[in-house]
């Protein structure tokens, strides 16, 4: 019982391996049959063979020939022309944040961000004006003893001329037996204490401008002190130096404001500066007033017109780049701080073949005279981005160092394979709509 059982097992295991292999190969046909039907129903490109077609019709174009200098593409950070860092000149706390102080706000030269606290500073004007009428009143006091000295002075000359004449005449007389010694030595007393007194008179008369002088001295002192607190007075109220929008506000009520320290950034957005690197080797090529063409570097941003306003005079060593300063009006395209891509125009006279990008490929270019297609080895000189030819859609320009010739049609799809020789019906841009010539010629 148990071997008729087992019997049937391995007959349904081979069946089922059938099956699967049977079920696999079915897929495999289904998935061939689909990739011969898409094979065969397959779009056809018309053929470039004009045994097949008859004259081809390509669209060309007329090559473009005018003054284009060179182009060279680089990379910016465009700020504000005007700017200013708002810092505190005074150390103080901020006693009122003014409305148009906040990030944002639209504010005028010379309207008040912030007032800091002016107590102190008022006292010191205080003081400094209480010290100058002191040196006033002192100064006041000197006028008055120049003219008690003066006339003291004078006395004590006086006085001491007397005793000069006084001490000779007793001398003479003691030289007759006139007088004695003990006479004659009162009268030499008598003459140094006038002499004592002239000397005291004198210097204190000495000593009147140099006091006038110190008081001078300490006046223009504290009429300096003075001054500078009038200035902290005026500089506690913090203004703007020029008009323009707040950037940054970093200060509330209440905060120390140390002196240096960033109150305010204003910023005037309508006038914008780009620092653009270029390589060195354009230095030879680019001039003030060449054109420069911004665009933010964002999607669907559009191009801003620029001039080279000013050009540095020093290449950097390390990067072999140099740096122009082109100068744009702002925008919402073009923001300070923006990161834009820039394209610079140099100025040049010379006339020079351009043609489309697509024109062409490896190194050639297909033109059509006398109705045949000629291939034509071209070298570029350099590429540029701009709308020129209002019937062409094209933005990407090649400028070739060599000019073709006049009669030469511009193949514009480089891309075909087009045998030398093959005659070809040049159709114009606005001529694409027709249908083709089947026709042999």
């Amino acid at each position: 019982m148990t071997s008729s059982a087992s019997t049937p097992r391995p007959i349904a295991r081979v069946l089922a391996f059938f099956l699967r292999v049977a079920l696999a190969l079915t897929f495999v046909g289904i998935g061939v049959g689909i990739y011969a039907w898409l094979y065969n129903t397959r779009p056809q490109p018309p053929a470039s063979d004009p045994s097949q077609t008859g004259r081809l019709r390509l669209v060309v174009s007329e090559p473009i020939t005018q003054a284009v200098g060179r182009r060279f593409r680089a990379f910016g950070q465009a700020r504000a022309l005007d700017a200013a860092d708002v810092p505190a000149r005074v150390s103080a706390t901020v006693a009122t944040a003014h409305p148009n102080y906040r990030e944002g706000a639209t504010v005028e030269a010379g309207e008040p961000l912030v007032t800091l606290d002016e107590s102190d500073f008022r006292r010191q004007l205080n003081i400094s004006e209480e010290a100058i009428k002191g040196i006033d009143a002192q100064l006041s006091m000197l006028a008055l003893d120049e003219s008690s000295l003066r006339r003291a002075l004078e006395l004590a000359e006086e006085d001491a001329q007397m005793a000069t004449n006084d001490l000779e005449r007793v001398r003479k007389a003691a030289s007759q037996d006139a007088a004695v010694a003990r006479e004659v030595d009162r009268a030499r007393g008598a003459a140094i204490l006038s002499e004592r007194a002239l000397i005291a008179a004198r210097d204190a008369s000495q000593k009147l401008p140099l006091q006038r002088a110190a008081l001078l001295a300490e006046k223009a002192r504290q009429e300096a002190a003075r001054d500078l607190a009038r200035l902290s007075l005026e500089r506690s109220v913090v203004r703007a130096p020029m008009a323009g929008v707040v950037q940054t506000a970093p200060l509330d009520p209440g905060e120390m404001a140390a002196a240096g320290a960033l109150v305010a950034r204003i910023v005037d957005p309508r006038q914008l500066e780009i620092p653009i690197l270029l390589p060195a080797q354009a230095r030879p090529f680019i001039r003030v007033g060449d054109r420069v063409s911004l665009r933010a570097d964002r999607a669907g941003a559009t191009s801003v017109e620029a001039r080279v306003a000013r050009i540095a005079p020093e290449d950097d060593a390390s990067t072999r780049t140099m740096t122009v300063y082109a100068e744009a009006s702002g925008s919402d395209a073009i923001a300070p701080g923006s990161f834009v891509e820039a394209e610079v125009a140099a100025s040049d006279e010379r006339p020079r073949t351009l043609v489309p990008r697509r024109a062409i490929s490896g190194g050639r270019i297909l033109v059509v005279r006398d109705g045949l297609a000629r291939g034509v080895p071209v070298e570029v000189e350099f590429g540029f981005s701009g709308q020129l030819a209002p019937t062409l859609p094209d933005t990407e320009w090649i400028v070739l160092k060599e000019p073709l010739p006049t009669d030469a049609l511009v193949v514009l799809d480089g891309s075909r394979r087009i045998r030398e020789g093959a005659p070809v019906v040049p159709v114009r841009t606005g001529e694409v709509g027709l249908k083709p010539d089947t026709n042999a010629p």
